[in-house]
């Protein structure tokens, strides 16, 4: 725990590419920021193409951040594409008690080493197609994450919103985040060990 408090969170991203991964981490610092906590975030890419997997890293605290390195023990990992699940690798250092937010109808299948304390789904591709008629779902995770955690509130992700997005599409992404809040889907502690394989 550092002086002061509460200890830094730290969050982990997996996606594909064109799915937003990195601006979710970009977006939601900015709105940890205007809820007055400190936050640092940064991507990581392999190939940058479309399709490829991306992983974005964040950490918040109440305090300044002076640690740019990867997230290597999650706190949360927020996993856009739940085909990366396969192999479990996206769940190494994932903290004993973390977060889990998935885009999907349910939890893929958790590694047996795998603790998860608070879990929930989204369907964020569908909402995406819906609301923006394109696969990114970052915006909709982020409206899932807001309420799921109640690490940043959904006033200060949608306030975010116009430093990233205009016209239509912050229309767009505005509905998706309102809808990501509304439809996420906690996991119930049956779901998270049915999900064990």
């Amino acid at each position: 725990m550092r002086a002061g408090g509460e200890p830094m969170k730290e969050i982990r991203f997996h996606g594909r590419g064109g799915q937003g991964a990195a601006m979710a981490a970009e977006i939601l610092a900015a709105a940890l920021v205007r809820d007055g906590r400190f936050a640092a975030a940064f991507p990581m890419f392999g190939f940058e193409r479309r399709g490829a997997p991306v992983t974005a890293f964040l950490r918040l605290d109440a305090q300044p951040i002076r640690e740019r390195t990867q997230v290597y023990t999650p706190d949360c990992l927020i996993v856009m594409d739940p085909g990366l699940a396969r192999g479990g690798g996206i769940f190494e250092g994932f903290k004993p008690g973390g977060v889990l937010l998935v885009n999907g109808a349910a939890l893929p299948a958790l590694p047996p080493s795998v603790d998860v304390g608070l879990a929930a789904v989204i369907p964020a591709s569908a909402i995406a197609l819906e609301e923006l008629g394109r696969p990114a779902t970052n915006t909709a995770m982020l409206g899932a994450f807001a309420r799921l955690t109640g690490w940043v509130s959904r006033a200060a992700v949608l306030d975010a919103l116009p430093d990233y997005f205009d016209g239509e599409a912050l229309a767009g992404n505005r509905r998706a985040v309102e809808r990501g809040y509304d439809e996420m889907v906690p996991a119930p502690a049956g779901e998270v060990a049915d999900a064990m394989p």
